[in-house]
């Protein structure tokens, strides 16, 4: 999965080969995709990947799909030990800019 867990396949599930997502994805195949995040601006600007600092296990494929999607979904909790997730403008690398349709 995105965060580099190992996963099991339940009967009937099927998979690709990360190369055949990233095709879908950059060709624009994707109707919507739905990411979480760490802020999201008041214009849509997007930061979910990264804080300085820390630790990642990989870049993933967020920046792709926020590019290639027809539509971003965001869900995540709106606000961390009491501190708004939700402001005028990301404290975080961006992951795009104005790209954010909706936010739950």
């Amino acid at each position: 999965n995105a965060g580099k867990e190992t996963v099991s396949i339940l009967a009937g599930g099927s998979f690709f080969a990360s190369s055949a997502s990233f095709d879908m994805i950059r060709g624009h195949k994707i109707a919507a995709c739905v990411l979480g995040a760490l802020q999201v601006s008041s214009t849509g600007d997007l930061a979910n990947w990264i804080i300085p600092g820390k630790m990642v296990k990989g870049m993933g494929g967020a920046m792709d799909l926020v590019a290639g999607a027809n539509k971003v979904i965001i869900t995540m909790e709106h606000t961390n030990k009491g501190k708004l997730k939700i402001m005028d403008e990301c404290s975080l690398p961006l992951t795009g800019k104005g790209v954010v349709d909706l936010l739950i």
